[in-house]
């Protein structure tokens, strides 16, 4: 294989970083992701070493335990700052439990794209979770996105759509609008990476939110993530 080739192999190759504090899953994590089109970077026991690395390879995905020395919203801060240091990488939270299902929401605006407990087998093992937010998917627990998205309903008291209604059709643009609503941007950002006005990006968002029976910006991204929408279709594949 010529230099050029091998070069082209590697940058190839889906950069990951792990951060988790449980000696066991550090030692484990380089068996379960050896695999060819994936290179592990680090696995990091602290939030500072996770940045360092960050800031100076610039992963194309970070697998982020929630709770991390202790604390139970580590991981979210972790991958608030991260997203700041190192913008392309796709961060997903990886749980070993559903308790902290509280801090779903919380991820999701701190930048997370996936959320997923640990070993659960319905989105895939590790390898698996990196080649889905490589490709740009989201990666969501359903479970504890439903548990959330009842509680939501029962909070704000939004009447949740009747059984066996039809389910809303999104056209393209507006499923593009959603995904960049997801991503907590502004009106004007989101007009500025779609090539149109703030006002139509405002009448995406209420066509968005009336078709959808919701109530604002929130409850529509929650129901898009509880509904699969930013999911491609082959992903099952």
């Amino acid at each position: 294989m010529s230099d050029d080739t091998s070069r082209r192999a590697v940058s190839d190759k889906i950069t990951v970083l792990v951060v988790d504090d449980d000696y066991l899953v550090r030692r484990a994590v380089p068996m379960l992701m050896a695999d060819d089109d994936i290179e592990l970077l680090a696995v990091c026991e602290t939030p500072d070493e996770a940045l360092e690395l960050a800031k100076r390879a610039h992963p194309r995905v970070a697998l982020i335990d929630m709770r991390l020395q202790g604390d139970s919203r580590a991981g979210v801060e972790l991958i608030r700052i991260l997203r700041a240091v190192s913008p392309d990488t796709s961060c997903c939270v990886i749980t070993a439990t559903d308790t902290q299902g509280d801090l779903f929401a919380d991820a999701f605006y701190a930048g997370a794209q996936g959320y997923s407990r640990k070993g659960d087998s319905r989105n895939g093992d590790l390898c698996d979770i990196a080649r889905r937010l490589a490709k740009g998917e989201w990666v969501v627990d359903s479970e504890i996105a439903a548990r959330y998205v009842r509680r939501g309903a029962k909070v704000e008291q939004w009447e949740m759509r009747k059984t066996g209604s039809e389910e809303p059709r999104l056209t393209d643009r507006e499923l593009e609008c959603l995904s960049l609503i997801a991503q907590q941007l502004p009106t004007t950002e989101i007009a500025k990476r779609m090539f149109i006005s703030a006002n139509t990006v405002k009448t995406h968002v209420a066509h968005i939110i009336d078709k959808l029976q919701v109530q604002n910006r929130d409850q529509a991204v929650l129901y898009a993530v509880l509904k699969g929408y930013f999911t491609s279709p082959d992903s099952s594949d």
